[in-house]
């Protein structure tokens, strides 16, 4: 957990440096006080995670060291606590808590190690951090389980298990395992344990954990002791012993050393134990644990009472008992005064054998005393912890409430928004729709505005035709040329009162057009009018008169003043998906007209200028590309004479809705 921490204020410690190294070039720390400003709490809370850090290792160093003498909370953990709990830093006093209480349990205070626990408890449920969460409930386990409340501490190991397993944290996974593999080994429920242990053992080869590895060969070897198995159990020792080796474990060994020879004591070979112990004492002797010691003592000398070498025996236990004694180890004390007592017996010193007895004895009711306001302690703590637990539940309760008040409130007025929204958009929709269709009306009157403006012109100049035979006195090219005009102002005033026709009429309204041209013209002309064979002319509609207005023009200014005969060609042709309609005439040229008739090249034509709105209106009704364009053909080459007019207009297909009448 420690090297955990470490990392972050590492990491930390990193991006600080990575921000003031990429500063922009020119910036002065000195000069910038936001940025002073914004590093000044940020470099605040580094510094002292660091230090809490600092302390914590150091704490931890100046335990390992004094060993039994030192205080379990001692000044630097109350340095530490002290400004973590200045500086709000509320993971790193749960850790600190949580590490008091693991110092008091191995001190057998189980009531200060449980008030620790539950401080620890209480701050990592407020941040709801299940990592921290799994460590401290497994934590609680040990004290239950070590004040032999074995439920309680199965139900502390389950709740880390379940935690660990929701954040896959395999470590903790494992260590809740082996803890409920104690348990059942303390229940006598040996093949359960071995079970719990084996499954610790598999996650602790997966994580490649060697000290996990060592501490579960050992418990499955104890198990098998249990059992009346020693050579099972030596199997699985000196596996331990290996991987306890290779860490370079001197407390693991020792521990292995121990569990050794304590099954070549129930093999019956007590030499071989003896080599054992004596290795673990050699070990225990250099890390200075006393209570190592004085336990390594009297397995030695309980070793020697049972090969009957009395002096020996007598040996060992009275100094393991005199350094029980001295280091306030009541429960070895009273397992060596319970040896001497069967040592001095079996020599027929009955007198210290009886004071020996009573020593034992006084031992065992002080330990069982402590043992119980331990554990009165600890159901105190418990007790205190359900209280608050409680108060916490009600509170949480009230803000569910709450919260589903706000929940319901907050329900409503987004369904208010929403009905809003749609009353909105229905509106906004509707006016839309309105001013769609006004706008399509007004297309509708204009482009009929601009047929009518049209029509009137034509006439007029059909009309004046007529006059000039009549003042002639041909009376027969007037009656044809009025036969012909009757037929086509039928076709026109049929064709005027739709948006489109279809390109068949158009084509036969232009060949009685020209046709009454020829007839009105001294000047000869010939014309061809060219559909695309790609266009199916009853199923094609086009603008009705879309091109009269550009052969007229042709022919008025175009072929009239040339002395040799002249052609015009109206040709309509399918380019990809639109209409291109021609008409070119090999006349005198669109440029030599406006020069004669002294008029600029930007002069526009009633014509031109009547086509082209009526183009802006079919642009916005069929939504299709339209265009117009007039070139002088000598502009393209030089030695040709005559004008191209280019109409473009979107392809449109047979529709009866195209062909209804205006209005």
């Amino acid at each position: 957990m420690i090297s955990r921490y470490r990392l972050v204020g590492a990491l930390v410690s990193v991006t600080l440096l990575a921000f003031l190294l990429f500063l922009p070039p020119g910036c002065n720390l000195d000069e910038g006080k936001d940025i002073g400003s914004l590093l000044k709490p940020m470099a605040t809370e580094i510094t002292d995670s660091l230090v809490v850090e600092q302390l914590l290792q150091r704490s931890e160093i100046f335990f390992k060291e004094t060993g039994a003498k030192a205080e379990p909370f001692d000044s630097f953990l109350k340095e530490a606590l002290e400004i973590a709990q200045r500086r709000n830093m509320s993971y790193q006093q749960a850790f600190i808590n949580n590490m008091i209480g693991k110092r008091y349990r191995n001190r057998a205070q189980y009531g200060e190690a449980m008030k620790s626990h539950q401080k620890a408890l209480n701050i990592a449920q407020a941040l709801n951090n299940e990592g921290l969460l799994a460590d401290i409930y497994n934590q609680i386990g040990v004290v239950y389980r070590r004040t032999d409340d074995n439920a309680m501490a199965l139900d502390m190991h389950f709740k880390a298990l379940k935690l660990a397993e929701n954040i896959k944290d395999t470590f903790n996974i494992s260590v809740s395992i082996n803890s409920i593999g104690n348990v059942n080994f303390n229940l006598g429920r040996y093949h359960t344990a071995i079970a719990y242990f084996q499954q610790s053992l598999d996650l602790s080869e997966h994580m490649e954990n060697l000290l996990g590895k060592a501490i579960n060969y050992n418990n499955i070897g104890e198990c098998w002791l249990k059992i009346g198995e020693p050579d099972s159990a030596l199997y699985y020792h000196y596996l331990s012993l290996d991987y306890n080796s290779r860490i370079g474990s001197r407390v693991g060994q020792s521990i292995c050393f121990n569990s050794i020879g304590a099954c070549f004591i129930a093999k019956g070979e007590p030499d071989k134990a003896l080599d054992y112990l004596d290795k673990s004492l050699r070990i225990n002797r250099k890390l200075g644990d006393l209570m190592q010691v004085s336990i390594s003592l009297g397995k030695i000398g309980e070793t020697y009472l049972k090969m009957k070498n009395y002096v020996k025996a007598q040996e060992f236990l009275k100094e393991s008992f005199e350094m029980a004694s001295k280091i306030g180890s009541k429960f070895q004390a009273e397992e060596t005064a319970r040896l001497l007592s069967s040592l001095f017996e079996q020599n027929g010193n009955h007198a210290k054998a009886l004071y020996y007895y009573k020593t034992a004895s006084v031992y065992k009711d002080s330990i069982l005393n402590e043992k119980n306001m331990f554990h009165l302690t600890t159901m105190e703590a418990v007790l205190d912890s359900e209280s608050q637990r409680e108060k916490i539940l009600l509170l949480n309760q009230e803000t569910l409430k709450q919260q589903s008040i706000l929940d319901r409130q907050r329900l409503l007025i987004l369904f208010f928004i929403a009905i809003v929204s749609v009353l909105i958009l229905v509106a906004i929709l509707l006016i839309y729709q309105y001013k769609l269709r006004t706008k399509y009306r007004n297309l509708k009157h204009q482009q009929r505005l601009l047929r009518s403006q049209m029509n009137p012109h034509f006439i007029f100049n059909a009309l004046s035709a007529i006059q000039v035979y009549v003042l002639e006195n041909d009376i027969e090219k007037s009656t044809r040329f009025l036969t012909d005009f009757a037929k086509l102002m039928r076709q026109v005033l049929r064709s005027s009162t739709h948006d489109y026709i279809s390109l068949k009429d158009e084509t036969e309204i232009l060949r009685y057009y020209l046709n009454l041209q020829k007839l009105r013209f001294v000047s000869p002309f010939e014309y061809c009018v060219e559909v695309d064979e790609n266009l199916e002319s009853e199923k094609i509609v086009v603008p009705p008169m879309i091109t009269q207005p550009f052969v007229e023009n042709a022919i008025e200014h175009g072929l009239k003043p040339m002395e040799h005969e002249g052609l015009l060609a109206v040709r309509f042709k399918k380019v990809g998906p639109q209409v291109v309609v021609e008409v070119e005439d090999n006349g005198v040229g669109i440029d030599a007209t406006l020069a004669k008739q002294d008029k600029s090249k930007n002069h526009e034509s009633m014509a031109i200028k009547i086509t082209k709105e009526r183009l802006d209106v079919i642009r916005n009704d069929s939504g299709g590309k339209v265009g117009l364009e007039i070139i002088d053909k000598k502009n393209i080459n030089p030695f040709d004479r005559g004008t191209i007019v280019r109409i473009i207009l979107p392809l449109v297909e047979f529709n009866p809705t195209k062909l209804k009448k205006n209005g």
